[in-house]
């Protein structure tokens, strides 16, 4: 894994309208990054082109919803026709599903994979000869703790999550040889509008929640990982708790979470 200076860099960043990606977008435009910012919303990209021109950088937006194939191949084509290569991909958009297995048709799963998982995958696929193209690439995938330790009533989500673990993994063994990095970032309990659109709604269990931390925090964090060349972050304590717990004694973790299903 590569140490590298991101300052002006090419990119791309989905979900950039809020949360992690609107925090990680401002702080790679306070760096004069070139990058392509993509969301629904327009007004929320189009604050972060104006925020680019206050701090000389090039910010493009990209407006369309990345649960669409043919969304995520225009934007692959917008990426090339503005930067010509890619120096880091960050795929962070998502949905949350809340609700107990048994009341979720499995219809559900198939609308949380499609852009959880295959929008990473179809996204990465895409753009991959560009990041061949560029300099010291790094591909960026926000996970979920819920990719280390499966929880009562996000079954959907945390099997997406899953997914995403497992395809960073192999992919990272593989593109190492073309010289490009695989980061996978797995925050716990972060101030997001994730769980606001959640696709299935319902009594949730009165879970032990610890004090949530900000996008901001973990977009630093993010940012300090792609310089050093990390292969993993779990920004949140309260998470890397969660997953050594889970890993070392998960019969415990087990009646655990018996308690909140």
């Amino acid at each position: 894994m590569a140490r590298r200076n991101l300052v002006g860099s090419r990119g791309v960043i989905t979900g950039a309208s809020s949360g992690i990606g609107r925090a990680l977008a401002e702080e790679l435009i306070r760096r004069q990054c070139r990058i392509v910012v993509a969301a629904r919303r327009a007004d929320r990209l189009n604050d972060l082109v104006r925020m680019g021109e206050t701090h000389k950088a090039e910010v493009f937006p990209f407006v369309g919803d990345l649960a669409d194939p043919e969304t995520r191949i225009r934007l692959a084509t917008s990426a090339r026709e503005r930067l010509g290569a890619l120096d880091f991909l960050v795929n962070n958009a998502g949905m949350g599903a809340l609700g107990r297995f048994e009341d979720m048709p499995p219809e559900r799963l198939r609308e949380v994979m499609e852009l959880n998982f295959f929008g990473v995958v179809e996204l990465t696929y895409a753009v991959l000869p560009l990041l061949k193209s560029g300099n010291l690439p790094i591909i960026v995938n926000v996970s979920s703790i819920l990719g280390h330790r499966g929880i009562p009533w996000r079954s959907y989500y945390c099997a997406s999550k899953f997914a995403v673990q497992g395809f960073s993994e192999a992919v990272r063994a593989e593109l190492s040889r073309h010289g490009i990095d695989v980061l996978v970032v797995s925050p716990g309990r972060t101030k997001t509008e994730l769980f606001e659109g959640q696709l299935e709604r319902g009594t949730e269990p009165a879970w032990p929640e610890p004090k949530p931390v900000t996008a901001e925090y973990v977009a630093k964090k993010i940012v300090k990982a792609m310089t050093r060349g990390k292969a993993e972050i779990i920004p949140h304590v309260w998470g890397k708790g969660m997953v050594l717990l889970s890993r070392f004694f998960p019969r415990l973790m087990d009646w655990i979470l018996k308690r909140y299903a």
